[in-house]
């Protein structure tokens, strides 16, 4: 590629303005990445940035290819670890209700069995209440006759 000195002096100016086409932009990266032409050692700053710019878009070139590559994989262990989420997660939900109902049972069977005592305790103060009727109603029947 023959490019003249004074386009790419032009070319150089422009670029540095930020007024370059895209197409400017890549005769200027072909212009230095071509390593038959001699470089004007006052350029030799743009060699280095053009150089800088080539290797930077293949490596995101090649980062992009190792993203496609590699996106059915990670997708798929997406949704594997969210299936395993919601597992985790469900049966954790259904041992806390079960927790919860347990705890509740043991409430309940204690508060029933104060009750029972008590009504417990009740009929025995009762029962003894009785005997002494019974007392009574025995001595009342001796006596009578």
């Amino acid at each position: 590629m023959k490019t003249s000195h004074n386009a790419i002096q032009a070319l150089l100016e422009k670029y540095l303005e930020g007024q370059t086409s895209l197409e400017e932009e890549a005769l200027l990266q072909r212009y230095f990445s071509d390593s038959e032409e001699p470089i004007h050692p006052n350029w030799e700053w743009a060699r280095d940035v053009f150089s800088y710019t080539h290797n930077e878009q293949q490596f995101k070139v090649n980062l992009e290819v190792q993203r496609t590559n590699t996106t059915s994989g990670i997708s798929w262990m997406r949704i594997a670890a969210s299936f395993a989420l919601l597992v985790v997660t469900t049966f954790g939900v259904y041992r806390l209700q079960e927790d919860y109902q347990e705890r509740k049972m043991q409430e309940a069977y204690v508060e029933t069995k104060k009750a029972f005592e008590l009504v417990s305790k009740q009929l025995r103060h009762a029962q003894e209440q009785v005997a002494y009727l019974d007392y009574i109603d025995q001595t009342a029947q001796k006596i009578l006759k």
